[in-house]
């Protein structure tokens, strides 16, 4: 599984599994953590840009040469106002690699922000065409289009942005804006009252709803959605002026500085430098202990490791801190089933499930042990099918193939299996098991 670990502006790729799942996955192997000693300065807020200057050039002298480190070098040169050291860096990534969609859409953002509209709608261009999925892109492209006056071409692509992600609250209340600034409320007013169905937060949607509303003569509906409009607007009112009180300069330095380390640590993952990569995740911790990205890293080279105490340890603390994310639930999980720790397991998988019933990974795990043990046949085999609902793929058509057969139900388990075999003719072990099953006992 190709896993992306977030940081503060970027994405970067992490090829070890993130997410532990335990049907068809293994744990990491490894030694210990390479004897990586390198020490960092004393992070003070005070001295913040001074501390990132340093770091970054010891990143640069550390770092292979390549896309992924020029991009970690610019966004770091961006954060610290080197507009321009931020370009080069982006611009030569992008000739070391130009199938980085990444890097044209960094330098798009990097545009936006200096009012070089013309560029930032290149940038964007040759991003989609790399990547048509980024579909934060086509938000972009439909501001800077409109920015330009380039309307026909704004609306399509908020269009196309909308096809690709139909449940994106800002393209559904950008494109019914400027339809609505076209003068085609008609046509709006299902974006944005999609927009207010899938956020009832955003108060600018429930605006712009009013205003559709009224030119289309519905005096009422107007009045009722402006209400909702100004209820939400004080929520968000009162929300701001406590950010504002609790802002500062301070947590503003922190997580740049904690997502750089985590940035330059993913890096230093996907290079195989476990040592380097450790020692980056715990400064960032260090730095900003509240953030998540760091520790659900460090929690993965742990399991790279083959320190499973620590990655337990380290998913425990996640948990603490995020109680309501379920996918720590289910990693957490896998690792007490590594361990041979299965009631505790159980029990994390099961509140996984309560926070999130769709959570892939825990319906199949849950499954998985169910019919491992030999025991709820019955209730493995509807998780599986629930599991099917959301992901028919072969492993799980496979899955639930087991299942079936479990409960005495041949001709479904062979069914089940033929699908798999259908989706991935090549592997071998699906039909092995349909002769298997087929041929009888």
């Amino acid at each position: 599984m190709r896993r992306m670990i977030q940081h503060r502006h970027h994405w970067l790729p992490v090829t070890a599994k993130h997410v532990l799942v335990l049907c068809g996955a293994v744990l990491f192997a490894g030694g210990g953590v390479a004897g990586e000693t390198s020490l960092f300065p004393e992070f003070k807020n005070e001295t913040a840009r001074e501390y990132l200057l340093a770091v970054g050039r010891g990143f640069s002298t550390q770092a292979v040469s390549g896309a992924d480190s020029c991009l970690i070098q610019a966004q770091l040169a961006s954060d610290l106002g080197q507009a321009d050291q931020a370009e080069r860096l982006a611009r030569q990534g992008f000739q070391l690699d130009t199938n980085r969609a990444d890097l044209q859409f960094f330098l798009a953002r990097l545009f936006i922000r200096q009012d070089r509209w013309e560029e930032a709608a290149r940038c964007l261009r040759t991003a989609l065409q790399l990547d048509p999925k980024l579909d934060d892109a086509y938000r972009r492209l439909g501001m800077v289009l409109d920015r330009l006056g380039q309307r026909d071409e704004a609306r399509q692509a908020y269009e196309s942005g909308v096809r690709l992600s139909p449940d994106n609250v800002t393209l559904r209340l950008l494109l019914g804006r400027l339809l609505l600034d076209e003068n085609r409320p008609a046509d709006a007013v299902p974006h944005l009252e999609r927009a207010c169905q899938l956020n009832p937060n955003e108060a600018n949607a429930f605006y712009v709803l009013s205003q559709a509303q009224r030119r289309l003569g519905q005096t009422e509906a107007a009045r009722q959605t402006l209400e909702k409009f100004q209820k939400v607007r004080k929520n968000e009112y009162d929300a701001e002026v406590e950010d504002r009180m609790t802002a500062d300069d301070q947590k503003t330095m922190q997580a740049i500085a904690a997502g750089f380390h985590a940035s330059a640590a993913a890096f230093f993952f996907n290079q195989d430098q476990v040592g380097r990569a450790e020692a980056h995740l715990r400064q960032a911790i260090r730095i900003s202990p509240e953030a998540l990205p760091p520790r659900e890293l460090l929690a993965n080279v742990y399991v790279r490791t083959d320190r499973l105490p620590e990655a337990r340890a380290a998913y425990e603390e996640l948990i603490r801190l995020a109680p309501r994310r379920a996918d720590y639930r289910v990693n957490l999980a896998t690792l007490y089933l590594h361990l041979r720790e299965t009631p505790p397991a159980l029990v994390e998988l099961h509140k996984a499930l309560e926070l999130d019933p769709n959570q892939p990974e825990a319906l199949a795990n849950l499954a998985r042990c169910y019919l491992s043990s030999r025991q709820n046949s019955p209730e493995a085999l509807s998780l599986c099918r629930r599991l099917i609902a959301l992901q028919p793929t072969a492993p799980n058509y496979d899955l639930l193939g087991w299942a079936c057969y479990a409960n005495g139900q041949i001709q479904d388990a062979l069914d089940a299996l033929t699908n798999a075999i259908h989706l991935e003719p090549d592997n071998p072990a699906y039909r092995q098991r349909y002769r298997r099953i087929s041929l009888g006992p």
